[in-house]
């Protein structure tokens, strides 16, 4: 970590200024921050071994959302339909759906209307 602090400090004073900049916090506490969301960021899982490799392939990656310090966005789920005595519940491409009871669920996950 103090590695980490002191070659942060140590960069041109562009990139300190720009990722504090982005950060939103002031150059004097962009290095410690900036190694701390790191060190988080990798401790927690948020960013992998992938991420460091997308990033030098400038492909996208989700170590700017830990740097900017966003939380994980929330994973939607959906809310499986509720039971019925007529209808049969199925799951399908676009979420949960149901079919009259003498019909089986269709395999490919698209209801036929």
């Amino acid at each position: 970590m103090n590695e980490c602090i002191a070659s942060a400090r140590t960069s041109d004073l562009t990139f300190k200024h720009d990722m504090a900049s982005f950060m939103g916090v002031s150059q004097e506490r962009m290095p410690a921050l900036f190694c701390q969301r790191l060190a988080d960021g990798i401790r927690s899982g948020r960013i992998s071994y992938s991420d460091i490799n997308r990033l030098q392939l400038d492909q996208p990656t989700e170590i700017w959302m830990v740097i900017k310090g966003k939380p994980k966005p929330a994973k939607v789920t959906q809310a499986p339909a509720p039971r019925s005595l007529k209808f049969r519940n199925c799951s399908g491409v676009d979420g949960a759906f149901q079919v009259p009871v003498s019909q089986k669920c269709p395999l490919s996950g698209w209801a036929n209307h």
